[in-house]
């Protein structure tokens, strides 16, 4: 048998590459950044519950974005506005009326606009600089006629009378991260988003975040707002990553996902693609699992997306499937898609950063030894029997291409018997 394996490897001997010549070298670690949160607040202004917030936000030293509806600007609440900008905060634009705009006239939806625009200059000095769709009803023609970007945010439910302030709470603390923008209201008498931003801001704080305005977050982040995008968060692009394989789109422009290859994996994989959207979404990532008692669809925000480009992190993936108690093979699928309308994705990739430590070239259990083991290891990886888990791909890697195949294996199977 030996062989026999030694005559099929020989043709391989002119492109293989020596164990020897691989020098594996570990990651230095990154400075830690700081993190940044955006609180944004729609449907004032009032005399009650914008001040209450404030008061808050002044407690904390923190900073946050007020989206106002025209209509509710009085000369009395307008006195808010003025104490919410010398405060430091930044007025934004939520309509003057809150109806859904998408199918309004484009000298309508810029009407809608104006009248916020005029009112907030003439207790500012200045003009709103974001815009934020009433009902996030956005289209085309919106992002044509209006010249602000868009912002959305994550959504904490607090326009829902029965959900509590903890539920609110856990809303934004559970959906917390570098670069994300909570959307929240402060609209009269919604005290319950007071309280569950006496609950949360603490928390935050006490985890490093800073309350800052969108357009700081954008500053800061090294990013410019685009035109076309309705903004949810703003990351900077992840670095420390190389390119493992192509991802290809089907038909229908979803990305299907190997589950087995991104368990062995751990939390040192990203996705990356281009991507065009007319309704200015980023694609998302969406976990399903239709069998069982506990039906499951949920979408995963894209890491970091400037309307060109989206990266996916490994981490936020790992964090949905905690958040409902399964694994990946408990998935019926995994697949980037998009979130609503239509979508174009290209240029498609998995990414991979190596560990912290050294590995042994051919070590794919990580045990410290190239023997036997690791090859039925990566054979039967190779061959998608259930379970198989590869601990360190990067060890199986001996051609150096970024993906595992069967040239991999011989090459290991070479190696072995030459040792």
């Amino acid at each position: 048998m030996r062989k026999i394996l030694s005559t099929v490897l020989s043709a391989l001997t002119a492109a293989v590459v020596s164990l020897s010549s691989f020098t594996f070298l570990p990651v230095r670690a990154e400075a830690t950044a700081p993190k940044l949160i955006a609180l944004t607040f729609d449907d004032g202004p009032n005399t009650t519950t914008t001040n209450e917030v404030l008061d808050l936000l002044e407690q904390y030293n923190a900073k946050a974005s007020f989206f106002l509806i025209g209509n509710n600007i009085s000369a009395e609440s307008a006195v808010t506005v003025k104490r919410a900008y010398d405060m430091g905060m930044e007025i934004d634009n939520h309509s003057r009326t809150h109806s859904n705009m998408s199918k309004m006239s484009a000298e309508e939806m810029q009407a809608e606009v104006a009248f916020v625009d005029e009112k907030v200059m003439e207790i500012t000095g200045e003009p709103t600089r974001f815009f934020r769709p009433p009902f996030i009803d956005v289209s085309p023609a919106m992002y044509d006629a209006i010249g602000m970007p868009f912002i959305c945010g994550i959504d904490c439910q607090d326009y829902m009378p029965n959900v509590t302030a903890q539920e609110r709470a856990d809303y934004i603390l559970n959906g917390a991260k570098d670069g994300v923008i909570v959307l929240l209201h402060d609209a009269a008498g919604n005290d319950q988003t007071v309280e569950a931003l006496k609950i949360a801001m603490p928390k935050l704080a006490a985890q490093g975040y800073t309350f800052v305005t969108l357009t700081e977050l954008f500053a800061q982040q090294g990013e410019s707002p685009k035109k076309g995008i309705i903004y949810s968060n703003v990351g900077k692009y992840p670095t420390g990553f190389t390119a493992m394989q192509e991802l290809t789109a089907d038909a229908a422009d979803r990305i299907t996902l190997d589950t087995a290859l991104l368990a062995s994996l751990g939390d040192s994989y990203a996705i990356e693609m281009d991507y065009s959207s007319a309704a200015g979404y980023p694609p998302v990532a969406a976990l399903q699992k239709w069998s069982g008692a506990s039906p499951i669809w949920h979408t995963v925000q894209p890491f970091y997306f400037n309307g060109d480009k989206a990266v996916f992190l490994a981490s936020d993936i790992l964090s949905a499937l905690e958040q409902f108690g399964v694994g990946y093979s408990d998935l019926d699928g995994l697949a980037v898609t998009a979130y609503t309308g239509e979508i174009t994705l290209s240029n498609a990739r998995l990414l991979t950063k190596s560990g912290s430590t050294e590995f042994t070239a051919g070590d794919v259990n990580a045990d410290g030894t190239f023997d036997v083991a690791d090859v039925i290891l990566l054979q039967k990886w190779l061959l998608h029997i259930p379970g198989t888990h590869l601990a360190s791909w990067q060890a199986a890697d001996l051609d150096a291409d970024g993906s595992l195949d069967v040239f991999d294996l011989c090459l290991m199977k070479r190696a072995l018997l030459h040792a």
